[in-house]
């Protein structure tokens, strides 16, 4: 099935404009076009008319469910636009009492994967303008100033996206265009699709001291810039201990010890409540793969309490959030 992205814009801007005008909502959160080639940027509008400048393509790679958290306190009826895997994050911000859910209007859109902008970028040149994007299901088909160019999936997709569980949303008030396959059934090699944590296994097999120097050479060049943090719907306490001046849970000095509680504190806070969008992977500034992190904490409460993945299910509690009779217990 091939699919034009200019059409699906078309058609959420529609959906945009009608809630717009008939107030069901105060703003609507979505994507503009951004300034760079193969990159796009939250937008925030507030008029029908303003509609016309949202978009929709594989660059649209933030989670624009964090921006929820700062209209939390407002008496705004927000619409936001959502993936898959932004979508169990409002699922999470609603079971966290976050959002209230009747100031909420969830737009939902299949997503086939976002294209990594950086390898497209390299392939178009920075001053390449992009106009429309064709889904053809192995490759996406990118027209440009420069003529039209295939990026295969497999070779261009986020990493994230290769293990997708969710190409369409699992929540949603408006469904906009058609619902699509799943990206995690794309084959990578002959006859092979993509397993879920495979890089976590091979992390896994190594020694206690090869994944101590592995995580050493990220976490020593943390900037303690808190990108992850701020960028990460699940970090939503109004009060974060990493800002308290007292008690003084972990310094603001910058060394590989400080960093590394920084991330695993951060990393354990989350758990059971992660819902692998990988934002905080995106925002490093200096490409601490995160997501890794987050992962293998995601893996092992898979494996010790056969739990789903967070934010999939309105009414599944997170798995460390409450107790039941048969939970696993290694302690005795």
């Amino acid at each position: 099935m091939t699919q034009s992205f200019n059409s699906l814009t078309e058609e959420l801007r529609s959906v945009a404009q009608d809630l717009l005008r008939e107030g069901k909502v105060n703003m609507f959160i979505g994507f503009g076009p951004g300034t760079l080639t193969a990159r796009t940027t939250p937008l925030f509008i507030s008029k029908p008319d303003a509609a016309a400048e949202l978009t929709w393509s594989p660059f649209c790679a933030n989670n624009l469910a964090g921006y929820l958290l700062d209209y939390r306190e407002t008496n705004e009826t927000i619409g936001v636009l959502v993936k898959g895997c932004d979508s169990r994050s409002i699922i999470r911000l609603l079971q966290d009492n976050q959002f209230p859910r009747s100031r909420l209007v969830v737009i939902g859109i299949p997503c086939a994967g976002l294209l990594d902008s950086e390898k497209v970028t390299l392939e178009l040149g920075p001053q390449t303008e992009i106009g429309d994007v064709t889904d053809e299901d192995d490759n996406f088909l990118v027209i440009t100033t420069t003529g039209q160019h295939r990026f295969a999936k497999k070779d261009y997709l986020l990493p994230k996206c290769l293990e997708c569980i969710d190409s369409n949303p699992v929540i949603c008030d408006h469904f906009t265009g058609k619902k699509i396959n799943k990206v995690n059934e794309l084959e990578i090699n002959e006859g092979e699709v993509n397993e879920r944590f495979a890089e976590i296994k091979s992390l896994e097999a190594l020694s206690p001291q090869e994944r101590s120097g592995y995580w050493d050479g990220y976490f020593q060049n943390c900037l303690r810039c808190y990108a992850c943090r701020n960028v990460c719907p699940a970090c939503n306490c109004r009060e974060c201990i990493f800002d308290q001046a007292g008690p003084d849970w972990v310094s603001k000095r910058n060394n590989l010890s400080e960093n590394t509680a920084f991330q695993i504190i951060r990393a354990l806070h989350v758990a059971g409540r992660c819902v692998d969008c990988g934002e905080c992977d995106r925002v490093c500034p200096v490409n601490i793969p995160l997501r890794h992190l987050n992962q293998k904490v995601l893996k092992d409460i898979d494996e010790l309490f056969d739990a789903p993945m967070p934010g999939t299910d309105l009414e599944q509690q997170p798995v460390l959030g409450h107790y039941c009779a048969d939970d696993p217990d290694e302690f005795k």
